[in-house]
């Protein structure tokens, strides 16, 4: 069993880590958890003792599970994936692929992929959600990027970064099949506002059909 002492050490390196990174101040972690602000300050001190529920809410504030919050000092994280588990999430028929290399996990996403396609082929992407990019850099062959309205041609050797929250095509433009890397940056999305909690004299009194 973990000493308790440790564990709330764990949990406060942990919190503050997480907070930092995700560039909120105590009073946005506090409000997003619907924890008092010197709760998140106790807690990050290793001062507190939350319950589950607690615990819960700041893993839900900040987007990651229970375990993340109370796992033990160590290393720098490490993942490795190797060759034959690297998936390709799209493919043509025409000999096209896009492998999805490695991704972070929320709350701010990043992707790397290795994409081949085929001469005269093309992808065409989704807008990704407002503060998104990307970046693109031709191994072999030739590469058209188009965002927006804008189409740019790339060679062998040349890198792109655009804002992604625009539809986009990748296009081969050649007659031999292209490879390109690309990074894919995905924010975190804004979450609206919490509602005003009610005065209990505008609340409306319990309905027997609940009950029922």
């Amino acid at each position: 069993m973990q000493d308790p002492e440790q564990l709330a050490a764990d949990l406060g390196r942990n919190v503050r880590r997480l907070r930092l990174r995700r560039n909120m101040t105590l009073e946005a972690l506090a409000e997003r958890a619907a924890v008092a602000k010197g709760t998140v300050i106790a807690v990050e001190q290793a001062r507190a003792n939350p319950n589950i529920a607690t615990l819960c809410r700041l893993a839900d504030a900040l987007g990651v599970g229970v375990d993340s919050l109370i796992e033990a000092a160590g290393g720098p994280r490490v993942r490795v994936k190797r060759a034959d588990a690297t998936p390709a999430l799209w493919s043509s028929e025409a000999g096209g692929r896009g492998l999805f290399l490695m991704g972070t996990d929320p709350p701010d996403v990043v992707e790397l992929w290795d994409w081949t396609l085929s001469g005269g082929e093309h992808f065409d992407g989704a807008p990704h959600p407002v503060g998104s990019f990307e970046m693109l850099s031709v191994l072999e062959g030739k590469l058209a990027v188009t965002a927006g309205e804008e189409e740019h041609l790339l060679a062998e050797g040349d890198t792109i970064h655009f804002e992604s929250d625009v539809a986009h095509r990748y296009a081969n433009p050649g007659k031999k099949a292209n490879r390109f890397v690309m990074a894919v940056y995905e924010p975190l999305p804004e979450r609206p506002a919490p509602a005003e909690p009610l005065d209990p004299a505008d609340q409306a009194p319990p309905s027997h059909a609940n009950h029922i």
